[in-house]
């Protein structure tokens, strides 16, 4: 896909605006860079958008404004999802992960995720096919299973819990190893492809996924391999790790509580490993979901 032919980037609107930032006085700069971040869409590459620019000299001087805008892009996302609320239809859920990737790995493409995403979900709806004669739901649950775990690997990082990479969806999908929300992040995305009724489950300590028809229900364990369970496993786990059953842990979890969880993950994991610059910036978009949701939660 060539960055000109996206149909909601339009190169010329970024070049005006480096040239309004470039002749405006600085107390305006500020808002002009937050609009130049707003108008690339957050599936395209900000390096290959600046490049797009067609004047040399503005080219050159957004290439040095890359950081500043790199960062009210992500700002920009964050503010977006807390003004849509606790839906759970995770329209926006592959946007949000990407851009939460993108501080880890600030290089990564998203082409490749995508890349990544669709062929495993065509695989799986080529299997659907093969047993469309008996495909019933509890199947095709198996079946998404048996792909995302037996053929493509992905399971916890049990020996390596801690990494931060096991949080940010560009490694996950790299590596295969993730930790419960990771993980299940990668299965509510190809499930999606898949028009799936997937949720995911915010269960204490250990994120769940639930797929719930109209005749089949179940929960997913995507840290153990796919593993299915039912509410009165969950239940005991509950239990034994010293939770009063409550059905708020069961309830569905929305794109918004989601990315707020990983946020959490990661500063304990930057502040367990003294990475005081990156737990200091992940609380930064913590505290613009924290602090704009309050009227919606």
């Amino acid at each position: 896909m060539g960055q000109t032919s996206f149909p909601d980037f339009y190169p010329d609107d970024i070049t005006r605006l480096l040239y309004d930032w470039e002749i405006a006085p600085p107390e305006k700069k500020r808002f002009l860079l937050k609009l130049i971040a707003s108008r690339v869409p957050w599936q395209i590459q900000l390096e290959s958008a600046l490049e797009e620019v067609k004047d040399p000299y503005l080219r050159v001087q957004a290439r040095s404004l890359k950081s500043e805008i790199t960062r009210h892009r992500l700002r920009h996302s964050f503010f977006k999802l807390t003004l849509r609320g606790n839906t759970n239809h995770y329209k926006d859920l592959e946007e949000m992960c990407v851009q939460l990737s993108s501080i880890g790995f600030p290089d990564q493409n998203y082409a490749e995720i995508k890349h990544e995403l669709d062929r495993m979900a065509l695989r799986v709806s080529e299997l659907y096919d093969d047993h469309s004669g008996y495909l019933t739901d509890e199947l095709k649950v198996q079946i998404l299973c048996q792909v995302l775990f037996q053929e493509e690997g992905f399971v916890g990082n049990i020996q390596n819990y801690n990494d931060p990479g096991n949080s940010y969806l560009f490694q996950v999908i790299k590596s295969r190893l993730g930790i419960p929300i990771s993980l299940s992040v990668v299965y509510l995305l190809v499930g999606q492809r898949l028009g799936l009724p997937l949720y995911g489950t915010n269960l204490p300590l250990h994120f769940l996924l639930q797929y719930e028809s109209e005749g089949y229900f179940t929960y997913i364990d995507p840290f153990h391999g796919g593993v299915l369970l039912d509410k009165f496993t969950c239940e005991k786990f509950l239990e034994a790790n010293g939770y009063t059953n409550s059905p708020k842990y069961f309830t569905k979890a929305s794109t918004l509580s989601m990315i707020k969880r990983m946020c959490r993950n990661l500063i304990h994991i930057y502040r367990d490993n003294q990475t005081k610059e990156m737990e200091n910036t992940i609380k930064d978009h913590l505290q613009i979901l924290e602090s704009r949701s309050t009227h919606v939660e």
